[in-house]
């Protein structure tokens, strides 16, 4: 017998109707596209996907009773990857991803224009360029996340969908913004003429519908790490080459921006490049070869793995401050909203100032609990604080292996991407996330080599191919045989 699903969050709510009993709430609600977070694909393992079941009960599953105490059980939280509704359900989900963009129309286009693309994980962003310059712009969160919260994830569901699903996703999305980019304008400018895109291994492979098998086992090769040119209906789609295996064309475009300004860099000064993320990629330059790499740091730096974890939107908490006096927490919330969660950048101020008041022991044992309270409804936990520290060891041990591949030390370390704007480097260097050196923001690199690109010509394409297959130097960080030792050291928090 049909029966009906009803669904909310806090401000917003669904309905609709199941034809049989069988798939799980959470392929129910995928079905549906709402935006409800699974970092794990409904494995049961990231806890993201609790519902608060209000009319429909059923009995715990094996994974219920890990995620939830007996009073929450009772209180009817459930995963929705384990339940499958046999009749009438009402539920409540509080982790729901907030789909808005921001679009920014400079002036009306000349002809012959087209979109670069910074195309990551978790984020877009999109200039419009015609023969005079840019004349829009426009943000927003991937709508892919529904479907895997990194690269990984990503991969295992395009072994399950195909990859041709997540490119019509990914090219249903990009059009909806070119369509309210151009909204106004007359038809000439409906057709995208082309779509030149940076982006990692596997969202690049993505963008030109190309198969991620290769990128699913050891050893982890895409199919080629040439740059890639196809037509397809959504318009003509290149992609920048990639460096390595999961260094993708994001830090090919970083690179490319350096090498225009400074060609071959032989005057550069020797640097670390970090573009922290789910998978963070590491460059070094030490005058002569540029070493390359990539460490898994997971997504708790982008909210997710962690219980009271978020991305840096509406409600986010950021900059926390500990109150000694008064044992509680100051902090401001994004968008002068109700507080919902703590974003990334939060995260590694509050555990540095944990660890400076004395709330967290340098190995990341909670001393005390209570006072790693937010609000009545957000604390911190012995498990995101494990969280935190597996991030940190994997991005520092990144860094730290990479430098070691030269006798030239770094003279200084650039931190890409949006993430690297909003961090407060003398708590990262407290807790050791980075090593102690000169430190420069250089934001979105990724965007500003992909627009470079797209303005030079094929013989400086392929002059700095050239130049890049001389002195790149891939470093495969999990065969090195001090990775765990070193991994291990990195735990501390001091």
């Amino acid at each position: 017998m049909p029966f009906k699903v009803g669904l909310k969050t806090v401000d917003r709510q669904w309905e609709f109707r199941v034809a049989l009993a069988g798939p799980t709430l959470l392929d129910l609600m995928n079905g549906q596209e709402i935006p409800i977070k699974s970092s794990c694909l409904g494995k049961g393992i990231c806890h993201q996907c609790r519902v608060q079941i209000q009319s429909g009960f059923q009995p715990p599953s094996s994974a219920d009773k890990k995620a939830f105490s007996s009073s929450e059980l009772a209180d009817g939280w459930r995963l929705s990857c384990t339940l499958r509704p046999k009749s009438v359900v009402d539920a409540f989900f509080p982790q729901a991803y907030v789909f808005t963009e921001s679009i920014k129309v400079n002036r009306s286009p000349k002809s012959d224009w087209q979109y670069v693309v910074d195309l990551g994980t978790t984020g877009i962003e999109i200039l419009a360029l015609d023969s005079e310059g840019i004349w829009a712009e426009c943000k927003a969160l991937n709508r892919l996340v529904l479907y895997g919260s990194d690269i990984m994830t990503r991969v295992e569901c395009s072994q399950k969908k195909g990859v041709e699903f997540l490119h019509k996703k990914l090219f249903l999305q990009l059009g909806q913004l070119h369509g309210k980019m151009v909204e106004g304008l007359s038809t000439d400018f409906h057709f995208v003429k082309k779509w030149t895109i940076s982006g990692n291994s596997v969202m690049s492979a993505i963008a030109t519908n190309h198969s991620l098998e290769s990128l699913a086992v050891a050893p982890y090769e895409p199919e080629s790490l040439s740059g890639q040119v196809i037509s397809s209906e959504y318009g003509e789609i290149e992609t920048l080459p990639l460096l390595h295996s999961f260094i993708g064309g994001d830090l090919t475009a970083a690179v490319y921006s350096k090498w225009l300004q400074n060609r071959k860099l032989l005057e550069s000064p020797r640097w670390v490049l970090v573009d922290v993320g789910t998978n963070s990629e590491i460059l070094f330059w030490d005058g002569q070869r540029l070493f390359v790499s990539s460490t898994p740091a997971g997504p708790a730096f982008e909210g997710a793995n962690i219980s009271i974890g978020m991305r840096a939107e509406a409600g986010a908490i950021v900059d926390p401050e500990y109150q000694p006096d008064s044992k509680c927490w100051k902090f401001s919330i994004l968008g002068g909203d109700l507080p919902k969660g703590l974003c990334g950048s939060a995260l590694i101020d509050m555990v540095a100032q944990a660890v400076t008041h004395g709330l967290v022991a340098e190995d990341g044992e909670v001393l005390l609990p209570e006072q790693m309270r937010l609000t009545d409804r957000l604390q911190l936990s012995q498990a995101d604080i494990r969280e935190f520290q597996l991030a940190k060891s994997a991005i520092r041990t990144g860094i730290d292996l990479v430098m070691t591949q030269s006798e030239q030390a770094p003279e200084e370390l650039l931190l890409a991407g949006n993430f690297g704007e909003h961090l407060h480097h003398k708590n990262c260097q407290q807790l050791g996330l980075f090593p102690e050196l000169p430190t420069k923001v250089i934001g979105n690199s990724s965007l500003r080599g992909v627009l470079d690109w797209s303005q030079t010509g094929s013989d400086l394409h392929q002059e700095f191919c050239e130049w890049l297959e001389q002195v790149k130097s891939p470093i495969e960080l999990a065969l090195r045989a001090e990775f765990q030792d070193q991994f291990i050291k990195n735990m501390s928090l001091g």
